[in-house]
């Protein structure tokens, strides 16, 4: 008996879990001009197919960051930056996925890219 509770405990357990251990990582670092973007900008990144923020963060100090993204699929990663919205289509899955990024002046608009 007392080892059927156990069972049951330890799948109680893992279902709890076992959502958040297939959450995959978006990370990596933003320069402008060669060098990081300074500590503090904010970024978000929504859940795939909706406008629902999954996470956010700030830069640290190297102008990198790292988001956590639950379900798979293509999300909208926005970057915070000099008052300007910039927009990058990422996708999340169960692997962490390095994404290093360049904003840049295109037509005297900030526009964010893959590096």
């Amino acid at each position: 008996m007392r080892a059927i509770v156990l069972v049951i405990l330890m799948l109680g357990i893992t279902a709890v879990f076992a959502p958040s251990a297939s959450a995959g990582k978006i990370f990596g670092d933003i320069k402008r001009d060669g060098k990081p973007l300074p500590e503090g900008v904010k970024l978000r990144v929504t859940r795939p197919g909706t406008t629902a923020v999954a996470d956010s963060t700030t830069t640290d100090k190297f102008g990198s960051y790292k988001l956590t993204v639950k379900e798979e699929g293509k999300s909208t990663l926005i970057v915070v930056y000099e008052k300007a919205a910039l927009e990058l289509a990422v996708f999340s899955n169960k692997e962490a996925t390095r994404y290093d990024l360049v904003v840049e002046k295109k037509d005297g608009k900030l526009i964010l890219r893959r590096k």
